[in-house]
Parts: C-alpha cells; sequence; structure tokens
C-alpha cells in the first residue's frame, strides 16, 4: 500500500496550528475504548448527529473524513458527523449568531482563547470524565496541565495531538561547510556556536546558520517566562529578569554578522523559504518540520537546552477535543472526543506522522511509521525528556504576544535594543489590555 506524506503546509504553521494532513488505515474498531483508554465503553442505539468544527483553515469534509471523521463513525456506527470548514461566512461568531450549533470544536491551544473562551462555547468535561472513568494520567501531563489553566481548575478539552518545538538542520550545508551536524541536547550557547560558523558568504551567495519563529518560540520557551501577571493583568516583559534573558538569547543569533533580517526577510514566510526553498539557511527552531516537498538531506535534533535545566524541552503546543456548552449531545460528542485520545486511534496518528498525547511507550515507539518523508530521521526528538511547565494564562495573552512579536521583529532587525524592544512591548501591551477592559464595562 502506498503511503501518503504528512504535509506540515507554511501556512498551517504561520497560523500556530499543529493539525497536520496525514492519512492511512483507520483505526481498528474491534479494540473498545474501555480496554485502551481506561473509560468505559458505551453504546449508541439511537442514531445522533454531530457537528465539528477545525478552527484552523484548509480543512475540507472529505480531508475531516478521512483523518478523523470515518474513524469516529467506525467506532460509533450511529453516529452520523458533519463538519463546517472555517472560512469567510463560517467563522465562529458567525455561525452562532445564525443559529448554528456546533457540537465538538478542534483546536490548538493558541486559539483556544479566542474560539473557545471568547465565543462562550468552554464546557467542563469533569463530570463526563468521572462517569466514563476516562484515566487523564495516560496523557502527557502537561497537557493536561494547561488545559486546566484555561479552565478555572476544570477540563474544557481533551488532548488529541500534541507539538513539541525541536531545531531542524540541512545535512547538507552541515557537510558543505565540514561541520559537524546538532545533537540532541545541546545547550542554546552551543548552538549559538554552531551558528556563527554557518554564518558565511560562498561563491556570492549569503548562507545563514539559524532562523526561528520567534512568536512561537516565546509561547513554548522553555524558561516557562509568562505574558501577564495572572494577578495583576500587567505585561511583564519590563518586570521578570526571564523576559530579558530569553529575549537577549534569541535576538543574539540575529546579531551574528550575515544572518541578520531586514524588513523584507523578517517575516516567518520569508525566513522559512529561506530555508526550505533556496536553502541558504542551516538551522530552523520552531514547533514543526519541512514537509515532503522539502528536497534536502535533513534531519532533527531536540530543542536547544539552557545549561542550568538539563533534559527540559520546551512547553507543549496541543491541539485539543473540545465539547461545546451549546451541544445538545454532549455525551455522544464526549465520546468521540474520548475515542479520538484513545490508544488505538492514537496509535494510528502516530504512526501516520502526527505527534500523539499519550505517555505510553508502544504509542511513541510507532511514531512516523507510515510516513515515507519521516523514515531514517531522529524521530525521538519530538520527545525530549521532561517538557517545561505551561506558563500561567491570562485572557490577554494574545494581546500581549502580538505586542512583543512587534518590537521583536523590530529588535532582530538591528533597529532598537532589547531594553526598549521590552519597555515598548510592556507599555503597548498594558494599554491594549486597559482598552479590552475598558470594552467590557
Amino acid at each position: 500500500m502506498v503511503k501518503k506524506t504528512l504535509h506540515w503546509s507554511l501556512a498551517v504553521i504561520v497560523l500556530g496550528t499543529v493539525l497536520t494532513a496525514c492519512s492511512g488505515g483507520q483505526p481498528g474498531s474491534g479494540k473498545s475504548e474501555g480496554s485502551s483508554s481506561g473509560g468505559k465503553e458505551v453504546e449508541k442505539k439511537e442514531p445522533v448527529e454531530l457537528v465539528f468544527y477545525i478552527t484552523s483553515s484548509g480543512w475540507s469534509e472529505e480531508r475531516f473524513m478521512e483523518e478523523y471523521g470515518n474513524a469516529v463513525v467506525a467506532k460509533y456506527p450511529p453516529m452520523k458527523l458533519k463538519f463546517i470548514p472555517s472560512g469567510k461566512g463560517t467563522l465562529i461568531p458567525e455561525l452562532l449568531a445564525g443559529g448554528t450549533t456546533i457540537d465538538v470544536v478542534i483546536s490548538s491551544i493558541g486559539l483556544t482563547q479566542a474560539q473557545i473562551l471568547d465565543n462562550n462555547l468552554q464546557y467542563d468535561l469533569t463530570g463526563l470524565i468521572q462517569s466514563r472513568n476516562l484515566d487523564l494520567n495516560r496523557f502527557e501531563p502537561t497537557t493536561i496541565e494547561l488545559i486546566k489553566l484555561f479552565s478555572n481548575g476544570g477540563i474544557y478539552g481533551l488532548p488529541l495531538n500534541n507539538t513539541v518545538g525541536l531545531l531542524t538542520y540541512n545535512k547538507d550545508l552541515f557537510d558543505k561547510f565540514g561541520v559537524p551536524y546538532p545533537k540532541d541536547g545541546m545547550t542554546w550557547d552551543e548552538t549559538y556556536e554552531l551558528a556563527k560558523r554557518l554564518t558565511r558568504v560562498e561563491n556570492g551567495v549569503q548562507y545563514r546558520g539559524f532562523i526561528s519563529s520567534v512568536a512561537h518560540m516565546s509561547q513554548i520557551n522553555q524558561l516557562s517566562v509568562p505574558y501577564v501577571d495572572p494577578k495583576t493583568d500587567k505585561a511583564l516583559f519590563d518586570l521578570d529578569d526571564r523576559c530579558q534573558r530569553f529575549t537577549s538569547d534569541l535576538a543574539r543569533f540575529y546579531q551574528i554578522p550575515g544572518n541578520g533580517v531586514d524588513a523584507k526577510t523578517v517575516s516567518l514566510t520569508e525566513q522559512y523559504k529561506a530555508f526550505t526553498e533556496t536553502k541558504t539557511v542551516a538551522m530552523m527552531a520552531h514547533i514543526g518540520t519541512p514537509g515532503a516537498e522539502f528536497q534536502a538531506n535533513w534531519d532533527m535534533v531536540t530543542m536547544p537546552e539552557y545549561k542550568e535545566r538539563p533534559g527540559y524541552g520546551p512547553q507543549p503546543y496541543p491541539t485539543y477535543t473540545f465539547v461545546t456548552s451549546s451541544s445538545k449531545n454532549k455525551e455522544a460528542a464526549f465520546d468521540a472526543a474520548a475515542f479520538l485520545a484513545s490508544e488505538p486511534f492514537q496509535k494510528t496518528m502516530s504512526k501516520r506522522g502526527l505527534m500523539p498525547v499519550m505517555t505510553d511507550k508502544t504509542v511513541k515507539d510507532v511514531y512516523g511509521q507510515e510516513t515515507d518523508y519521516l523514515k531514517g530521521k531522529n524521530l525521538m526528538a519530538r520527545f525530549p525528556k521532561q517538557l517545561a511547565a505551561p506558563m500561567p494564562v491570562t485572557p490577554y495573552d494574545a494581546i500581549a504576544k502580538s505586542k512583543w512579536t512587534a518590537q521583536m521583529d523590530k529588535l532582530i532587525q538591528g533597529l532598537i535594543d532589547v531594553n526598549t524592544a521590552l519597555r515598548v512591548a510592556a507599555e503597548e501591551t498594558n494599554k491594549a489590555i486597559e482598552a479590552e477592559k475598558a470594552k467590557k464595562k
């Protein structure tokens, strides 16, 4: 059987989502959810229609059914699934205003506040988790810890898949310049030295040692630096020393002579093209890997570590399945979500190259087995020894992240210094938070 490859498009990366296109056989429905995930087997005798929605763009009904829906229906034949693609005219506020009921929303953690909480779609699943005896200890602990931060101690969503930031690199460039490959467990200082050695001009071509998605890096930073103080609703950029440490450490890579960016090349889109298309960048740090279209000899290692925190990877960037407050079929919706989080389906996703959320070694060990372009890669780089603790969350994190990113873009272009970047980011964040609060009065 010819397997399709996992394709991580740039559009998906830019949107901050971790929902990747993957395909393959459906999970076997003979193995019960109860035996694999600790939940009770619930038989559905009456036909139930569930409406699914994915917050990222680019999803068709055919793709949804291939990747998720067919497996759910195979598990629960009485279920009928309807999928609404995200797009103009089908955004969640528009759908709700038009009277459409959505039963299940699949969303990355980065969009949870805007898509779930801001639309009052949150629903605490604690009661259903308990009645179904669903064992939350089977999941990567940080994914549960993170959703609890958004849920006031409850559980608004079940983990579906995870993404852990890593360092991908172009072996061809390392070979070209005779530089040793990166290794798992490198420190940021060691990575910086590698970047300097790989930033050079050869035959009139400027090669660069390192790029990153600074916005994503801030959200998964290993120091667990928060954007906003949840007690005061004030930005922490100029108040928490870790903010300056993280910002300075990341910015220094762009201060290497020849490794900088300007107004035309500062965007993630342009930086990504330099890695995957012109192939003039040696290393890239962010939450994704290049897709099958990347025709180069590449590999990946764990995200570089802070020397005082050996073995710690980034914070998790998971995707969750949310049962909505407006659903009239919450039990059926929960059963579907629980199945997608069960061992059989998690193994299927893992084989197809999507990072599972279960800690079971047998689920991790099959990661990428059915994804051709991942064969021969250092797949265990996706599973560091320990993930950093999720940082505290507030309703204003998206505002703060955008303000910091805007100043970070200026910083890595050499237009301002670190202190100015953090001070302005804090000032603009605080003003925006006050304006947002005023709207709700």
